[in-house]
């Protein structure tokens, strides 16, 4: 008999090995490694992971949250759902426990209001979409994820002195887009507070800017490489035994543990603006490889008019859908913003 019960930091164990069962991705195949499975819900005000347990063994795990964002012009609570993983060596149970894994989240994301559910799921994971679909989700977006090696060079730039008013202005930009949290500051100030913000950075002319925020969530999250794509395989044995001489990227490799910085919240205007925000990736690349990261991740939402990225040879690029469960409202509709504590 599957049960469903709030997870506590004593499963930590159990999550773990859930996780590690769970590796993401085909081409280029990842598995997370954490200090705390509960890192992202401490980023939300209300949030709950939930365990699915099959008599006294661990089946799967999925988290969601509660918050206000807005949808259609309208500021409205929402269910978002995360860090769903499940034991595929235990298949007739495993499918029993993720449907009540989801049904339980669906109702009491109801109970709380939230007019839907959405969350984000690689665009290769075929069977999570499937399931998604037969549960009367859809696919209401996406956006990716482009996987830039970092490489060793002078940081010349540093992060604005003050960033409330460089949020302010992503506001400004992006206005009432779907998903956007009632006040983006607050994920700011909650990242800072536990020590992932990076900082913003900004760099600007009279013909236009470009503008970044930088997360490093590496001392709570790290990847551990499964597979990689050939192109990827091919430049590591050329590249690798040439970085430690060179200033030049180190290729990650299977088995090996890699480092991520993010990169969220791009804004480019005006004809300037591609090439300012170059100057800010280029840079970064150095100061995440001083950091200690291996990758910087850039994130793009689908359609977004505000992210014009400069041409970038060297990058791996993820896809991931957003699905939406309709409850007591609309869906969101493209282009999505994108939540720094969902990524």
């Amino acid at each position: 008999m599957v049960t469903i019960r709030e997870a506590t930091p004593a499963d930590e164990d159990e999550l773990r090995r859930l996780e590690d069962a769970s590796p993401q991705g085909h081409g280029a195949r990842i598995s997370t490694e954490r200090t705390t499975f509960f890192y992202r819900s401490s980023l939300f005000p209300r949030a709950r992971v939930l365990l699915a347990r099959d008599g006294a063994r661990p089946v799967g795990v999925m988290a969601y949250a509660i918050k206000e964002a807005y949808v259609r012009g309208e500021l409205v609570p929402v269910g978002y759902f995360y860090d769903l993983r499940s034991d595929p060596s235990y298949r007739r149970s495993m499918k029993r426990g993720l449907w009540e894994l989801w049904k339980t989240v669906r109702d009491e994301a109801t109970a709380a209001g939230a007019r839907f559910i959405y969350g984000h799921v690689k665009g290769d994971n075929v069977d999570a979409l499937r399931v998604f679909s037969k549960g009367g989700g859809e696919v209401v977006g996406g956006f990716d994820v482009l996987l830039i090696p970092t490489r060793p060079g002078p940081v010349r730039l540093s992060p604005v002195p003050e960033w409330h008013a460089a949020v302010a202005r992503v506001g400004e930009a992006v206005g009432r887009r779907d998903l956007r949290p009632a006040d983006g500051a607050e994920a700011y100030a909650r990242g800072e507070e536990l020590g992932y913000l990076r900082g913003v950075f900004r760099r600007q002319t009279s013909r236009g800017y470009g503008q970044a925020s930088v997360w490093d969530c590496s001392h709570v999250h790290r990847q551990r490489v499964l597979a990689v794509p050939r192109l990827f395989r091919g430049l590591a044995q050329a590249v690798n035994p040439l970085a430690r001489l060179l200033p030049l990227p180190r290729i990650p490799l299977p088995g090996q543990t890699i480092a991520l910085w993010h990169v969220f919240d791009v804004l480019v205007d005006g004809r300037d603006g591609p090439r300012q925000l170059g100057r800010i990736l280029a840079d970064l690349l150095h100061r995440a490889h001083a950091g200690g990261a291996d990758l910087l991740a850039v994130f793009k939402s689908h359609g977004d008019p505000h992210v014009r990225l400069p041409r970038i040879l060297l990058k791996e690029t993820l896809t991931y859908r957003t699905v939406a469960l309709a409850l007591e409202g609309p869906l969101p509709i493209p282009p999505l913003y994108l939540d720094i504590r969902e990524l």
